[in-house]
């Protein structure tokens, strides 16, 4: 059964149904810009259909049912205004007869109330997107150029001053010339200077070659500063100002964390070693230093557990870190029980080799832990120079 306001698709073209006669149907074709109201005989729509030639579809403009713009907005009034101004066309019932249409159409443009133009577009629009007022509403989205440079010519762009004197700077090639040598030499560096130190010097260079300007007259910060957000993101204001060891480990964006890497207890052990903060003395003498003590720490990246551990007064080597090592593959229970700790293995459930260690470029780099890795099939990982981050747990 066929109902008004359906959407057909008719051999490649796209018709909405207006109104239904007796024995007619009147539609019009929805994307062509140039479509009016037509008469087409339901036996032989019907036909169109049952060849499976003409079959309906989804309505393009669905959405316009849903907008509700707000009470006295500029949008709701730009509506009403334009659905009373083609009201008695779409609301008479032979609308879509040329001659009928013809003349409200030159009654209203003798009126001077509007042109022909304009009102063959309302109409367009208004039997196109489902002949509802909202078919009215002003494309205001389309506006404003978007992502097209505005290029000032004898005026300034935006808003103008409200509280300080003289008529903002109009930004031509030069200033923006001006603008870009001084963000390059001051912002977009590693020298962490702020916009408004940039902008004195900017100010200095920009007085020195427009002498006969004067102060109020000159471009102001806030147009220096939307200079710098408009052309500048955001990484590449970060990656200027930091170093590259310092962006990769401090500042740069992460997408993950470390327990993606990892599919369970074991799957990846980190080891490091720190100078521990404080001073041991000797049994001895307890008025002898004898020096700061050297941790290693062997932790599991999943369930962050300590996995091993080992203090000594050895620096950080191969032979030190096996140790840890040793004691993180250990059975924790005879571990405890030599020095007089009853557990179970429940309280210290780590125990057995990890499938990969990861470590930082330091003891573990070299020809000795490869036979960890042949004879035991354990993968030992080191991160890069400088990126402690990609070892956070331990």
């Amino acid at each position: 059964m066929l109902r008004i306001n359906d959407v057909y698709s008719n051999q490649g073209s796209t018709y909405r149904i207006l109104s239904l006669l007796p024995e007619q149907v009147v539609w019009i074709e929805i994307d062509r810009t140039s479509s009016l109201p037509e008469l087409v005989l339901i036996k032989d729509l019907v036909s169109l259909i049952e060849e499976g030639v003409c079959y309906i579809t989804d309505d393009p403009h669905q959405s316009l049912l849903l907008q509700t713009p707000k009470d006295g907005s500029k949008a709701q009034l730009k509506r009403d205004e334009n659905y009373e101004l083609i009201k008695p066309i779409v609301s008479h019932p032979l609308y879509y007869l040329p001659e009928e249409r013809a003349n409200f159409i030159n009654e209203i443009v003798d009126s001077k109330r509007s042109t022909k133009q304009t009102l063959y577009r309302l109409l367009r629009r208004y039997w196109q997107k489902g002949q509802v007022p909202n078919a009215l509403l002003p494309n205001y989205k389309n506006s404003g150029a978007k992502g097209k440079k505005r290029i000032a010519k004898d005026k300034e762009l935006g808003r103008p001053r409200l509280y300080k004197e003289g008529v903002t700077a109009v930004i031509n090639e030069d200033v923006e010339r001006l603008f870009s040598i001084t963000i390059n030499k001051y912002l977009l560096n590693d020298s962490k200077h702020t916009v408004v130190y940039a902008y004195r010097k900017f100010k200095t260079m920009y007085r020195s070659l427009n002498p006969d300007v004067k102060e109020e007259d000159f471009p102001s910060i806030w147009q220096f500063k939307y200079f710098y957000d408009k052309n500048f993101t955001s990484v590449q204001k970060l990656k200027a100002r930091y170093n590259k060891i310092s962006y990769n480990k401090d500042v740069r964006q992460l997408s993950s964390t470390v327990n993606t890497q990892v599919l369970g207890p074991g799957s990846r052990y980190e080891i490091d070693a720190t100078i521990a903060d404080i001073y041991l003395v000797s049994d001895s003498d307890r008025q002898s230093i004898v020096g700061r003590p050297v941790i290693y720490f062997v932790t599991d990246v999943f369930s962050r557990m300590v996995a091993g551990f080992y203090i000594g007064f050895e620096n950080p080597s191969y032979a030190t870190s096996i140790q840890a090592l040793e004691m993180a593959v250990a059975d924790k229970q005879s571990y405890c029980k030599n020095n007089g700790i009853n557990i179970t293995a429940d309280d210290w459930p780590c125990i057995g080799l990890p499938d990969a260690i990861l470590a930082d470029r330091g003891e573990l780099l070299g020809h000795q832990i490869e036979t960890l890795e042949k004879s035991f099939s354990v993968r030992v990982e080191n991160t890069p120079p400088y990126r402690g981050d990609l070892k956070p747990i331990v």
